[in-house]
């Protein structure tokens, strides 16, 4: 005969609000926040009780100052598929004074990669893992739109995924953090064949690069083809980069002419071009 773990308990928000000594809609704004870790259950959040008690011992009204957590905040509300408790986690940090553009490196994408990591250790389930990302496409599109370039442009930039690579997100961020520092930004999403990367990079004026984002391994064959078919439409730099490229070595076997882990490496590459 085998036992089973007795069920975790949980509370309303109700009862969370009085149990931490606070009004119902702050309960309400934690979880908005991201403070205070909840679940929906048909129209109703729930609180884990082990969540509730590590909160009360952190002392919640300090917690909602402190702007280092923003990205575990994040986490937690795009867990939950809650897209405009996301949205509120970056909108306090708007207020706390970060810029639009510094929430890419400081909460976005540390963000993403925490989804990341608990996937790979088992800790989430596929679903969490899509509403994760499916909440953070739809935040990425709203701070896209308040991406301002001030000043002359410093040429363009073009960016996607090969044939085959069907993560549009990374290119999204991409495109948004190249526009913010000063450059024309064509955004070509995902899955593009090879000969059409190459047409359309070579009809864009004033080309200072072609960044290309890679999320799964092995598809080498398919992005040095790619990156081939660029250089004969246009000999113009190619950046590679993404968790599908280990690192600067295999970039560099792939024919790239630079290596970035991340959009915000590769800043002062650009630059240098700029300025040559």
């Amino acid at each position: 005969m085998t036992s089973s773990a007795p069920p975790e308990e949980t509370l309303s928000l109700n009862e969370a609000a009085e149990e931490l000594g606070v009004h119902y809609m702050t309960a309400y704004r934690y979880v908005r926040l991201g403070v205070l870790p909840a679940h929906r259950e048909g129209r109703s959040w729930r609180v884990r009780r082990v969540d509730l008690d590590t909160l009360g011992e952190e002392n919640p009204p300090a917690q909602t100052r402190t702007p280092a957590d923003w990205d575990r905040r994040f986490v937690r509300r795009a867990l939950a598929g809650d897209g405009p408790g996301a949205w509120a986690v970056l909108e306090a940090a708007f207020a706390a004074g970060m810029s639009v553009p510094d929430a890419y490196p400081r909460i976005v994408i540390p963000a993403l990669e925490q989804v990341g990591e608990l996937w790979s250790n088992g800790e989430i389930s596929i679903a969490q893992e899509h509403a994760a990302s499916a909440v953070a496409t739809r935040v990425v599109a709203r701070l896209g739109s308040r991406i301002t370039r001030r000043g002359m442009s410093r040429g363009s930039i073009v960016v996607g995924a090969p044939a085959g690579e069907l993560h549009a997100l990374p290119t999204s961020i991409a495109a948004d953090i190249f526009r913010a520092a000063g450059f024309e930004v064509l955004d070509l999403g995902a899955n593009l064949p090879a000969d059409s990367f190459a047409v359309i990079a070579t009809e864009q004026p004033r080309l200072v690069a072609v960044g290309m984002s890679v999320t799964s391994p092995g598809q080498g064959e398919i992005v040095r083809a790619t990156i081939e078919a660029i250089r004969e439409a246009n000999d113009v730099p190619v950046l590679l980069g993404g968790p599908g490229i280990a690192d600067a070595d295999e970039a560099d076997e792939l024919g790239a002419d630079f290596y970035a882990a991340k959009a915000t490496d590769a800043l002062p590459w650009l630059e240098a071009l700029v300025n040559q």
